[in-house]
């Protein structure tokens, strides 16, 4: 019996953010922590800062019981 074998590579990513440390006061730059990719789907944004990954999301908005059943009931 024989067997295809595939090989996937994986393409390196490029970055969409670059994460600095600040630098100090009259200093310029900064040290680099780290890089921030924008998620394919929706507005979230994984941050991979000193070897830990992270993933930020806006915050969702929450309809509240009072303004669902109005205002001069």
């Amino acid at each position: 019996m024989t067997t295809n074998t595939e090989t996937t590579t994986k393409t390196k990513q490029v970055p969409d953010f670059y994460i600095f440390e600040n630098a100090g006061e009259g200093q310029q730059g900064g040290k680099p922590l780290g890089a921030g990719v924008a998620h394919k789907k929706g507005k979230g944004v994984t941050l991979l800062i000193n070897g830990k990954r992270y993933a930020a999301f806006p915050p969702k908005v929450k309809a509240t019981a009072e303004a669902t059943q109005g205002e001069g009931a």
